[in-house]
C-alpha cells in the first residue's frame, strides 16, 4: 500500500469508522463543542465559517445544521467524500474541499475559522506559521480564529489516560502508544490496527504534533497579525478559565484591522 493510500486508510479509520463506532459519544461531544464555539466566537447566525483540518466534518455539519454557511477543508479525499455524502443525507449545504491547509489560497472570505484538536501543530514551526498566515489571509477584516491546542505544561496529566492501550473500532482493535519529548515539544503517537476476522495487521506511519505553550502560541499568532483576545481551559460550557491544571488551551484571536491614516 502506497504511503498516501495508507494515510487515507488511517484517516478513514479515525475520522469515519471510529466516530461511527462511538456515535452517541461523538454526537454529544460535537453538540457541546459547537455550543461553546457559538458563544466563544459570539456568532449571531448566518456567518461564513471555515473548518480547517475538518476530518469527517462533525463540527462543520453541526454548524451548518444550525444555519451557518460552512466550508470544511481537509487533505484526505476519501474522508472529504464521506463528509460530503453525510451533508447531502442530512440536507445541509455544507461544502467540503480537499486541500492542504499549508497551501490554502483564500482572501477575506470567512468571518471565523476553526482549528480544532491541535491541528495547528501537525507540521514543523515554519509550516505551522504558514497555516496560521493562510488562515489570517482567509479571514475578513475583524474575523476571528478559534484554536484548540493541548497544553504542553500538562502533558503528563493528559497522557495518564491516553498514553498506551488497546481499544475497539468495528471488528478490530487499535493499539495506541504516545510519548512526549520535552526537548522538541513534540507529541509522538504510534498506532497499530488488528482485525483477525479480516486478516488485517497494519502500522500507522506515526503522528508528530508540535505543542506550543501559550507564550509561544501568542507570539506565533501575533507574527501573522492575529491578536489573541481570550483563552479558555477547554471547549466546554460554562466557560472554564485557562489555569495551571488545564489540559487544553482554546484561544480566540482576531485579525487585526489595517491602520487608517487620519488627516
Amino acid at each position: 500500500m502506497a504511503d498516501t493510500d495508507l494515510r487515507d486508510w488511517w484517516a478513514e479509520l479515525f475520522q469515519v469508522h471510529e466516530f461511527a463506532h462511538y456515535r452517541a459519544y461523538a454526537e454529544d461531544l460535537t453538540c457541546r463543542e459547537v455550543d461553546f464555539i457559538e458563544q466563544a466566537l459570539s456568532l449571531s447566525g448566518g456567518e461564513t465559517l471555515l473548518d480547517l483540518a475538518c476530518g469527517g466534518g462533525r463540527h462543520a455539519l453541526e454548524l451548518s445544521r444550525r444555519g451557518y454557511v460552512v466550508e470544511g477543508y481537509d487533505v484526505s479525499a476519501p474522508v472529504i467524500a464521506t463528509a460530503q455524502q453525510r451533508a447531502q443525507a442530512l440536507g445541509t449545504n455544507t461544502r467540503f474541499v480537499v486541500g492542504d491547509m499549508r497551501t490554502l489560497h483564500v482572501h477575506g472570505r470567512f468571518d471565523a475559522i476553526l482549528l480544532m484538536n491541535s491541528s495547528v501543530g501537525f507540521f514543523d514551526d515554519a509550516a505551522n506559521r504558514a497555516v496560521l498566515a493562510n488562515a489570517a489571509r482567509a479571514l475578513a477584516h475583524g474575523g476571528r480564529v478559534l484554536l484548540q491546542c493541548l497544553n504542553p505544561y500538562q502533558i503528563e496529566a493528559y497522557l495518564r489516560t491516553f498514553r498506551n492501550g488497546w481499544y475497539p473500532i468495528g471488528q478490530g482493535y487499535v493499539l495506541r502508544a504516545a510519548r512526549f519529548d520535552p526537548r522538541t515539544a513534540i507529541l509522538s503517537i504510534d498506532y497499530r490496527y488488528v482485525d483477525p476476522t479480516q486478516g488485517i495487521d497494519l502500522t500507522h506511519p506515526g503522528d508528530q504534533i508540535r505543542l506550543y505553550g501559550f507564550p509561544e502560541l501568542k507570539a506565533l499568532l501575533e507574527s501573522v497579525k492575529l491578536r489573541p483576545e481570550s483563552i479558555f481551559g477547554d471547549a466546554v460550557l460554562p466557560p472554564v478559565p485557562f489555569e495551571e491544571h488545564s489540559l487544553w488551551q482554546v484561544v480566540i484571536a482576531r485579525k487585526e484591522l489595517p491602520l487608517i491614516d487620519t488627516p
